[in-house]
């Protein structure tokens, strides 16, 4: 069922509300404002500048194969040249991929992606024929597991822990907030 976003009247089928005015709907652009709006906000009462995002640069050794993982991933792969790559995955994630011409050794990059369900991230990259490694619920309260790009860069991934009522703690669900699609 869509609804209309209550800041650009665009029809929407995915939404989030707020918890104080739970009837009024608002689609992920108007937020995406919004969260740009509190930023420049922190920035200016900070008096500094603030980290709005990062992008980890993985060293490989072949172009090709290294696109063609990344792609068996879900990625997106666009290119700058034929030395260097972007894999981007949905808005948040993009990992470079620099062919290095200097002597630099591929393999020694490392990632954590934060994640809704390691369990979901682990089945999707296993369909694909990924070697992953868990995910396995550790002491720290993350369930978390691993894949490794064939240079040797490490992925590591991991989600909250399920409650026994099957909600991560802190998920929408708990919390009150919520992002929904009926």
């Amino acid at each position: 069922m869509a609804v209309t976003c209550v800041c650009c009247s665009t029809s929407v089928d995915w939404w989030v509300t707020l918890r104080s005015n739970p009837d009024l709907p608002i689609c992920h652009d108007c937020l995406a404002g919004l969260n740009g709006q509190r930023d420049g906000q922190l920035q200016l009462m900070a008096g500094t500048w603030l980290i709005t995002g990062f992008e980890p640069i993985f060293e490989v050794a072949d172009m090709t194969r290294s696109v063609a993982w990344f792609e068996r991933a879900g990625f997106e792969v666009s290119f700058h040249d034929d030395t260097y790559a972007f894999a981007h995955r949905g808005r948040d994630l993009t990992i470079h991929l620099a062919h290095d011409t200097a002597g630099e050794p591929a393999g020694h990059g490392a990632l954590y992606i934060h994640c809704q369900d390691a369990d979901r991230v682990a089945e999707e990259w296993r369909r694909a024929g990924l070697d992953v490694d868990g995910p396995r619920d550790e002491d720290h309260g993350r369930r978390e597991g691993s894949v490794t790009d064939p240079d040797g860069n490490l992925i590591r991934f991991g989600s909250p822990l399920r409650r026994s009522d099957g909600l991560s703690p802190g998920s929408a669900g708990a919390a009150g907030g919520e992002s929904r699609r009926p």
